[in-house]
């Protein structure tokens, strides 16, 4: 009797787990569950070139970033636009946000991160996140010359996506809790070098401080002012 595995997570790490399990002999049902609408997508180029064209829409953004197919996975099950709301181990069994349970007689989990929002501060409106193409979308309908743009982190996505964001037109200012951007991931020295790169292009920074609270605009208490 074949087997049959599921991969929660429809991202590069479900993309490449599902390539494996075919390429190292696993030949029973294999069912992908993704809680995005789209395919596997490189995620990477969000906060760079694709944030700049991403007024292009949805679907365009998705059909230049996502991966090519291998026959290996050509047989797999994508259920995409479907979020996995429980899982029992005791049962093998998952149940989805349509409602419908399935079995399963192996498990990998691939869902990757979240973002990390700033809780319990009021107004939500104005406020973005940047990890999906949904997200690149929203993102970008803000981006217009002359707005100002306040990018809370300076870490490698917070300052790919201030200098996008210059690049667009828009005055930018990154507020860093740590002294220096990007430290953990390179280090004092390259992230002065790099802080002072980014400023010689037009963006401002802020370090050592993080973000207290935010106030709403004058035209709109439910936007950020």
């Amino acid at each position: 009797m074949n087997q049959s595995v599921v991969v929660v997570g429809a991202s590069l790490g479900g993309l490449r787990a599902a390539e494996q399990l075919r390429v190292h002999g696993f030949d029973g049902e294999l069912t992908v569950v993704g809680e995005e609408p789209y395919a596997p997508y490189n995620r990477p180029p969000l906060s760079k070139d694709a944030l700049a064209v991403a007024d292009g829409g949805n679907t365009s953004l998705h059909g230049s970033l996502a991966f090519r197919t291998k026959p290996s996975v050509a047989d797999v099950t994508w259920l995409l636009g479907t979020r996995v709301e429980s899982a029992s181990l005791a049962t093998r069994t998952l149940v989805l946000s349509n409602g419908r349970t399935i079995p399963f007689d192996g498990l990998v989990a691939t869902t990757g991160l979240r973002p990390r929002r700033i809780p319990h501060l009021q107004p939500a409106g104005g406020r973005h996140v940047l990890r999906t193409i949904d997200d690149a979308v929203a993102l970008r309908g803000e981006l217009r010359a002359g707005r100002r743009v306040v990018v809370v982190g300076g870490g490698f996505i917070g300052c790919e996506v201030a200098s996008t964001a210059h690049s667009l037109g828009t005055d930018v200012t990154v507020v860093e809790p740590l002294p220096v951007p990007m430290v953990r991931g390179v280090g004092e020295d390259l992230g002065g070098a790099l802080r002072r790169h980014h400023e010689a292009r037009g963006v401002t920074f802020v370090t050592g401080q993080g973000v207290a609270g935010l106030e709403p605009a004058d035209v709109d208490p439910g936007q950020v002012g």
